[in-house]
């Protein structure tokens, strides 16, 4: 299976599960598999959406109790990130403002750090220098998200700069 697809099968199963609260696993498999229909290649539903929900249990998004399954809060923070990621994608137009990511992540951290770097150019951010990102739209609540997810805190700061010296090469780069 392609990653994009697990990725939205992830989601699609995350948001079945948030939309219902507290969800039977007996119900999530044909809600699910009327979804599977979109996707381009053929599964056997009924066991992929099990693995899938298997793998999201071992992994924290979600937690099973009996025959029901709920949102953690890391499945509540996934989710939200990936709507997040979703809506940057989107044309904006821009403000005029420039938003900076700067870190400083310890070594003894360079898993996270490493995740972080990932997140961030994922999301579509251009580095800067090198702990230095920078975005040209809104993405407080990305950034918000990505704090509590990571556990880094004060470690990473967001600045929304009005004013930014040779930024010619950003502006063409980003298309503003």
């Amino acid at each position: 299976m392609a990653r994009a697809d697990a990725n939205n099968i992830t989601k699609m199963i995350l948001t079945v599960v948030a939309a219902a609260g507290v969800i039977s696993l007996a119900l999530l498999a044909p809600n699910a598999v009327q979804l599977l229909k979109f996707f381009k290649k053929k599964y056997d539903p009924l066991y992929y959406i099990q693995k899938r929900t298997r793998t999201m249990i071992e992994c924290g998004l979600l937690e099973k109790h009996g025959n029901t399954i709920a949102l953690t809060e890391k499945g509540r923070r996934y989710l939200a990130k990936t709507k997040a990621k979703e809506s940057a994608g989107k044309k904006q137009k821009w403000d005029g403002k420039w938003r900076i990511v700067i870190f400083d992540v310890w070594e003894k951290h360079r898993g996270k750090r490493d995740m972080l770097r990932k997140e961030i150019k994922e999301f579509g951010f251009a580095q800067l220098q090198q702990s230095v990102w920078i975005y040209p739209f809104a993405c407080g609540d990305f950034i918000e998200l990505l704090k509590a997810d990571l556990r880094f805190g004060k470690n990473i700061r967001y600045l929304v700069v009005e004013h930014l010296d040779n930024d010619i090469r950003l502006r063409k780069r980003f298309g503003v």
